[in-house]
């Protein structure tokens, strides 16, 4: 008998911890791990089956998906990281984990649509392995530093390298490995750009983009020369150089390849053997279609989840 109640106190002992554990897990997954930090124009966070519509301060957890409308986002997150989301773009934070003791820990980010500028916090200086950030059609390996990816309708991902800079002030130049299954590229110097048009194929030659680097140029010369009164007036210098700097996504591949209707969405091939291919208006899908050479491109919501390549002779 005494056993019996040994076993039973175990097993109690055992649930609770079990529960404890659970508790701990959820509680974490759910905790914040960052806030809005800036923000013009209108915003939301869809959490679940909730919409929050952002303003400044507002907290943001694990699994959010942060959505712009018209205006800019800037959010910081708990290790310090920053990633500022242009008009009408789309971060998932689909993994954020940091301890705040040891500044290491996790990050995973998908940046679905839209225009997105990176900024290392704590964990790239201290996990640089465990930073990893999608789009639907190439991943980057983030090497402590800056920079920014314009995700097209399509899927097509355009991704630059940004100077850094550090505590003291001073600019330095990191790097970042663009990759999919098909290859990968580094990128090294200031402005460099790749782009990836779809996951079948591999990221292009890096090349520098000269103007753009031209433009920082003149703006930050240009914010150097204000005076003391002048910046007074406008303490967010950094704010004002970022947006300015900023690829506004103007949406030039606005004109989806779908047609939704209901619950259904559906592609037509344009030539004389046509195709037609229907799936689910929820479905996440990334098609590529090849005909005799001529390449269609476009996703359907985020892409990703379904690929579908589709060639006809």
């Amino acid at each position: 008998m005494e056993t019996i109640h040994k076993l039973v106190q175990y097993l109690i002992s055992y649930n609770l911890n079990l529960l404890f554990v659970f508790f701990l897990l959820t509680s974490s997954a759910l905790a914040k791990v960052g806030e809005v930090s800036f923000q013009s124009q209108s915003a939301q966070i869809v959490r679940g089956n909730e919409k929050i519509l952002t303003s400044v301060g507002t907290p943001v957890e694990m699994y959010d998906e942060v959505e712009t409308l018209n205006g800019t986002v800037k959010i910081l997150f708990v290790d310090e990281t920053k990633v500022t989301i242009s008009k009408y773009s789309t971060l998932i934070i689909d993994e954020f984990v940091y301890d705040n003791n040891t500044k290491k820990g996790k990050v995973n980010l998908k940046a679905s649509f839209g225009t997105l500028r990176y900024t290392s916090g704590l964990i790239a200086k201290n996990n640089r392995e465990n930073i990893k950030i999608t789009t639907p059609t190439a991943s980057v390996s983030v090497r402590g530093t800056d920079f920014e990816v314009v995700v097209k309708e399509s899927g097509k991902s355009t991704f630059t390298l940004l100077p850094s800079e550090d505590s003291n002030g001073k600019q330095y130049v990191g790097s970042i490995e663009v990759f999919n299954d098909i290859g990968s590229v580094i990128l090294t110097e200031a402005f460099e750009v790749t782009s990836v048009t779809s996951s079948f194929t591999s990221p292009s030659k890096p090349i520098v983009d000269n103007d753009r680097k031209n433009d920082i140029v003149k703006i930050e010369s240009e914010i150097n020369e204000n005076t003391e009164d002048e910046r007074t007036e406008n303490d967010n210098q950094e704010d004002l150089l970022e947006e300015a700097s900023f690829i506004d996504y103007s949406g030039d591949e606005t004109d989806s390849i779908f047609e939704i209707e209901d619950d259904k969405a559906t592609f037509t091939s344009d030539n004389e053997n046509k195709i037609k291919l229907i799936v689910p208006s929820v479905s996440d899908v990334s098609l590529n279609y090849n005909n005799n050479g001529t390449v269609t491109e476009g996703v359907l919501n985020a892409g990703g989840s379904v690929s579908i390549n589709i060639i006809q002779q």
